[in-house]
């Protein structure tokens, strides 16, 4: 284990290695270290060219930004992995389930079923339906070796079946129909699930279309009449004056002027551009809340809605420019 990673805080490492743990990865400090060194310095890099860093509270949000990409997108790198794995665990639960139970209906012992009921097939599921069999071969109780199975997997559906199925083994039910019904439970959740699904469906369309498409259109708009209107002004002479100088009709002088508004496009397109990133990370976090039941699964979409956003944005910028008298990007 690197020096790096053993100076970092307690409760950072605590969560890195749990996550790890649940991800099986076994390089999590490595990954920790090169994600912070590589994300600390591309966000340096990205708000040096937002941020004026003459300016020592930019310097300050620039290095604040960086040690939130360096810490979190490692962190969050990993616990995507131990989601990943989760869903696929999920996924072949029940066919492995039916599969240990008809095993155990032709007599085989539990720790036997187990083994056989290991496939590659079932992914990751396999390697711990092996690891289980090879403890109760050693020696462990059944229920002991279901209980580090379920600390094993991050998953609150897996470990809540797990605990049905130990507390129904020391009751003295039967194994195989333990398993059995479990499995039958677990298919219908996960129907129900995909159905919750189907029926949120708009919703996840209707956001995915204000947040990538409406947003950058928007925008896009916003910022060429802020081009348009600065040139605007920038050319006119609005100075009026009375006859004379003194007044109209000799009585009463009128001196008129208008100023040009102080409108930074520069500054405004970089305000678009962090919208726009902002609105899509929250999109994507809304979209993953209300179909999965957390944030996690819609971090790894964020990058994606956000640059078609951005390019969309350019396009479209663009385009208004050449079809209104080329004044583009």
């Amino acid at each position: 284990m690197n020096r790096f990673y053993q100076k970092l805080p307690d409760f950072y490492t605590k969560r890195v290695e749990s996550e790890a743990h649940y991800a099986k990865i076994d390089t999590y400090d490595s990954i920790v270290t090169k994600g912070f060194a590589i994300f600390f310095v591309a966000s340096l890099a990205v708000s040096l060219y937002f941020l004026d860093f003459s300016l020592p509270v930019n310097g300050v949000i620039g290095a604040l930004i960086g040690l939130v990409a360096g810490f979190g997108i490692p962190l969050t790198f990993i616990s995507l992995r131990a989601e990943r794995r989760k869903t696929k665990i999920e996924n072949v639960l029940p066919d492995a389930l039916r599969l240990v139970s008809s095993n155990t209906r032709s007599g085989h012992t539990l720790e036997k079923a187990f083994l056989l009921s290991a496939r590659d097939e079932f992914g990751p599921l396999a390697e711990e339906l092996r690891l289980t069999a090879m403890e109760m071969y050693g020696g462990t109780a059944v229920e002991d070796s279901l209980e580090n199975l379920e600390t094993r997997v991050k998953s609150e559906l897996f470990q809540e079946t797990l605990k049905l199925l130990v507390d129904g083994i020391k009751a003295g039910g039967e194994k195989a129909d333990l398993l059995e019904s479990s499995a039958e439970d677990i298919r219908n959740s996960m129907e129900i699930r995909e159905e919750i699904q189907s029926s949120i469906r708009m919703y996840v369309i209707f956001i995915v279309m204000v947040a990538v498409a409406g947003a950058p259109v928007l925008f896009s708009v916003s910022v060429y009449m802020a081009d348009v209107t600065t040139e605007m002004w920038e050319g006119s002479d609005m100075n009026m004056e009375g006859p004379g100088g003194g007044g109209v009709g000799g009585q009463i002088g009128f001196d008129l002027s208008f100023q040009a508004p102080q409108v930074d496009v520069a500054m405004f397109r970089n305000f678009a551009y962090m919208a726009i990133i902002t609105t899509n990370t929250f999109a994507a976090l809304i979209i993953s809340e209300i179909r999965n039941g957390n944030v996690k699964q819609g971090i790894k979409y964020a990058p994606l809605f956000s640059t078609l956003s951005i390019l969309l944005f350019i396009g479209v910028n663009s385009g208004i420019g050449a079809a209104l008298g080329g004044i583009g990007f």
